[in-house]
């Protein structure tokens, strides 16, 4: 089952649950995704009360999976999709519906994930350097990589089958179906605007 590089973020990020291992080439597993939910939950529980007590238990491969799949997803380019593509096959995880994955974005504190990113920083530098990126240069793909999950693009392909222009990514992301891009996006507006500001969507 091929789950988006980024839905993989937010699913473990935002879920507290993104993904899980980010990166384009990743197949997630539903078992892992059984075994790392509970972790990035209890992890972000822990930030809302002390978010460096947090960060020093976040595993440096996520870190390292956080800025790949924001790098891959912020070089993609947008072409014209298929007119349809197949339906998602549920349950993804401990997901069993695209109902019950959007209550668990939605149910995610935005507080709590504000205070982990930014504790994170001092670590997210090292990572990307060890990348070969600047931490200016992730935390863009950050923004860009929320701007690409937020995008109308998406809930239009998800709404309609629109045949815009989209990234792959997006077109995978739109297979969740409107209930997840829709809590998603809400969930990626909220965090965008606290970590960046109102104009925190970048200019393309």
């Amino acid at each position: 089952m091929r789950v988006s590089p980024i839905a993989l973020v937010p699913i473990c990020f935002l879920v507290a649950s993104t993904s899980l291992q980010i990166g384009r080439a990743t197949t997630a597993d539903p078992g892992q995704l059984e075994l790392l939910a509970p972790h990035f939950a209890k992890i972000l529980q822990i930030a809302a009360a002390d978010p460096a007590l947090a960060v020093a238990i976040v595993p440096d491969a996520w870190i390292d999976s956080l800025v790949a799949g924001a790098l891959a997803v912020e070089s993609e380019v947008a072409v014209r999709p298929p007119p349809s593509d197949p339906p998602q096959q549920w349950p993804i995880g401990p997901w069993p519906t695209a109902v019950s994955l959007a209550g668990a974005i939605g149910a995610v504190d935005v507080g709590s994930v504000v205070a982990l990113y930014r504790e994170l920083k001092p670590r997210l530098a090292v990572r990307c350097r060890q990348l070969g990126a600047s931490l200016a240069s992730c935390d863009r793909a950050m923004r860009v990589s929320g701007s690409v999950l937020s995008s109308r693009a998406v809930l239009a392909r998800a709404s309609d089958g629109s045949v815009s222009p989209i990234t792959p990514t997006q077109r995978e992301l739109a297979r969740l179906g409107v209930p997840v891009v829709t809590a998603l996006r809400d969930q990626i507006q909220l965090l965008g605007i606290a970590l960046w500001g109102p104009a925190w969507i970048p200019e393309s």
